[in-house]
């Protein structure tokens, strides 16, 4: 998405400025025309990948989508380290011939989602009480036959830190996709994370002193 719509707005407050709307509008039609007519396709670029490598390197990716007149896209990573890899051939040809008609000119900076494994991970992170085994859990035979997707590991990881402020651009991209793939969860699930990692208090953490319920006084000092 091109920078200059958002980079002068301030806090998203009501009413939203119309560039936020706009630009709210125009990812939700490009998300909407991905999972209508590629998302099969992706699926299977992810999976591919999964399978060459032997495990799950990610459920998201980010994806530079360029649309010119006509509604014409060209398709790159949106990470350099991901440029000429197994998942630039592979996602890159997924979008190949996708046709952006009512989506306005522009950048758009995306995740595309491989949605049959993000489906099935999220909704075992979030599972009460939860059961599985650190090491991580595996998805053969639902997803890729040899796909393990680690649960502590969340994507895109910075939007599930509390310590990292979203940019206004990130705020509307998950409201984009919780419009489009509202089964996901997405945002409500970001956002309880990002309150939860708040509140935890590491038990390493020994100042200031917590004493136990019910005990008065100063703890004792080691000798």
């Amino acid at each position: 998405m091109d920078a200059k719509i958002t980079e002068r707005l301030r806090d998203w407050i009501e009413p939203a400025h119309p560039s936020v709307v706009k630009l709210y509008d125009d990812l939700t039609a490009l998300y909407q025309l991905i999972r209508e007519n590629a998302q099969e396709r992706v699926d299977a670029a992810f999976d591919e990948v999964s399978r060459k490598v032997g495990f799950v390197v990610a459920t998201t990716l980010p994806v530079v989508v360029e649309v010119s007149a006509g509604g014409k896209g060209k398709i790159s990573m949106g990470a350099a380290f991901l440029k000429d890899t197994l998942f630039d051939s592979a996602i890159t040809e997924a979008l190949a011939d996708l046709q952006f008609k009512g989506v306005a000119e522009g950048r758009y900076q995306i995740y595309v989602l491989w949605y049959a494994a993000l489906r099935l991970k999220l909704s075992a992170d979030w599972m009460e009480p939860a059961h599985f085994i650190q090491g991580g859990f595996g998805l053969a035979g639902q997803v890729g036959a040899t796909a393990q997707v680690r649960p502590e590991v969340r994507e895109p990881a910075h939007w599930f830190d509390p310590g990292w402020a979203l940019t206004v651009e990130e705020a509307v991209l998950i409201s984009a996709i919780d419009s489009v793939y509202p089964e996901l969860r997405l945002g409500a699930q970001i956002a309880a994370y990002r309150q939860m990692q708040r509140v935890v208090v590491r038990p390493e953490v020994k100042e200031p002193a917590h004493t136990h319920p019910g005990q008065t006084g100063t703890p004792p000092r080691a000798q």
